[in-house]
């Protein structure tokens, strides 16, 4: 068995360039319902920056103003504890004339990442969870999205200096159904994704 998969290797090589900026995901909710509270949480991924953190939300359905975010709340650490901001994300055009959802971070200073040896088999405690909680750079928002139709919705975030090598991209899926796991959901959503590999 192969315990150790594709990304984890190619983070190990990237890690050997301690002046690389980038953020890893740390944890994604599977699914956007319309009016219910979602999450997503990164991390550092390699050296410290202080130029901020950008977040954007794309896809059909953004850009055709179908899902709507109204107010994004980030929670990030600090020297000395955390904290936790409320910013109305703005509709940018890119340069394909698309529309994007786009929120710019400067406060946020992205930590250096610790992982000392991204192959080393450790046991995970309760400190290092806990400590692991306050690195991260959380952001919550309420999505509304009233269509019958699911949409794919690609979240993507990343350190102001380094958009291309240092993101951590994600596509999730949006729904208007409130009993969308009730409905069968979860299961649609590992089958889609076994489909893809």
């Amino acid at each position: 068995m192969n315990i150790f998969n594709n990304e984890m290797i190619a983070r190990a090589i990237q890690k050997r360039d301690r002046t690389r900026v980038a953020l890893r995901k740390s944890a994604c909710g599977p699914v956007m319902i319309d009016g219910l509270s979602y999450s997503v949480s990164v991390e550092s991924d390699g050296a410290a920056n202080g130029k901020g953190v950008v977040f954007t939300l794309s896809g059909d359905a953004v850009n055709e103003g179908k899902l709507t975010v109204p107010m994004l709340e980030v929670t990030f650490p600090t020297t000395n504890s955390v904290k936790t901001i409320k910013r109305k994300p703005e509709l940018h055009e890119t340069n394909d004339g698309r529309n994007v959802y786009r929120c710019a971070f400067t406060e946020i200073k992205i930590p250096e990442c610790e992982d000392s040896d991204l192959l080393a088999m450790t046991a995970v405690t309760e400190d290092s969870l806990r400590s692991g909680t306050k690195k991260q750079i959380i952001f919550r928002f309420t999505p509304e999205y009233k269509e019958k139709k699911e949409a794919e919705i690609m979240i993507n975030i990343y350190p102001a200096i380094n958009p291309l090598d240092g993101s951590a991209t994600e596509w999730v899926t949006a729904t208007s159904d409130p009993e969308f796991f009730e409905h069968g959901g979860l299961k649609k959503l590992m089958n889609a994704k076994k489909g893809k590999r």
